[in-house]
This record gives C-alpha cells, structure tokens and sequence, in this order.
C-alpha cells in the first residue's frame, strides 16, 4: 500500500467514526508520534547548592532568569503576602506605640 493509499484509507475510516472516537484516534496518534520523535530532553537545573557554590557574577547569571517570576509570587502569593504585615515595626515591641 503506498503512503497516499494509506492515508487515504485512514481518512476515510475516520470520517466514518463519531467526534469522540476521532479524538481518541487523533490522542493514539500524537502518543505515537512522541514515541517516534521525543521531545528534546530539558536542560538541567543546578541544585541551590550547586548555584551557592558559584562564583558571584556565575551566581547572578543563573538565577537572572528567576528574578521576575519570584517577584511576582512575593506579591501575588497568599502564603508569601501574609508576611507583609511584619514590615512594620509594631511587632517588635508589642504593647509600645510608635
């Protein structure tokens, strides 16, 4: 059976199928095609003691790309904005006005 004849038989089967069969069908394929062709393995991270062993300027370098989503949980965080209330000072000296 030739390339075009093969995918001409598929489409056909297919159009024959009902959306959610499709959908399996296009699911089965796209795992198929990962088998075939894996996604480029991702980089790997150094562990924070291997950045704390960096030179400084290395140091800032690898944490450079962190910076902006760090602020952005520091300010948005429930867990991490809870601890905006001990910027004041009160709580040093509990029961003492400024």
């Amino acid at each position: 059976m030739t390339t075009t004849s093969l995918e001409q038989a598929i489409l056909t089967h297919l159009r024959q199928l009902p959306p959610e069969k499709q959908q399996e069908v296009l699911d089965f394929v796209e795992f198929l095609r990962k088998k075939v062709s894996p996604s480029p393995p991702r980089p790997i991270q150094p562990s924070l003691q291997q950045i704390a062993r960096l030179p400084l300027s290395q140091r800032h370098q690898a944490l450079a790309p962190f910076i902006a989503d760090t602020a952005t949980d520091f300010q948005t965080d429930p867990a991490l904005t809870e601890f905006a209330v001990l910027d004041s000072e009160d709580w040093e000296f509990p029961g003492v006005e400024p």
